[in-house]
């Protein structure tokens, strides 16, 4: 009967823990890179949402991104933290891409952690 109640008393202390844990919205958020749309025609343009997790003494952020299939390198600007209460940096931009056809990988450097996306360009 005391291990029971000892069990439960853990089992309650650690939800407690866990709910007063997600005070911090988002706290856990991985590091991510979405493309919209994921289909474009040739010469469109994609909008780049960018979060990076910060690590402690972490020093500036690439401000473009860049991979075969875009018609230039995309500016980055930062809209915020991502919803995180600081600790992590939210990143946008919009740019063309080209207007050869395929299928194309996007990659960014949050870091030292490598975030990618896919994307089509279409006829």
């Amino acid at each position: 009967m005391k291990i029971r109640s000892a069990a439960l008393c853990a089992v309650a202390a650690a939800l407690v823990a866990t709910v007063l844990g997600a005070g911090q919205a988002n706290a856990t958020r991985p590091s991510s890179l979405v493309l919209a749309p994921t289909a474009i025609v040739a010469g469109g343009t994609v909008t780049a949402d960018i979060y990076c997790l910060r690590p402690s003494g972490a020093g500036e952020l690439a401000t473009t991104l860049t991979a075969a299939g875009l018609a230039a390198p995309i500016p980055l600007r930062v809209v915020g933290d991502g919803g995180t209460g600081g600790i992590g940096v939210a990143l946008r931009g919009d740019g063309p891409v080209g207007t050869v056809p395929g299928r194309y990988t996007a990659s960014y450097d949050c870091w030292g952690w490598i975030v990618r996306a896919e994307f089509v360009v279409t006829n």
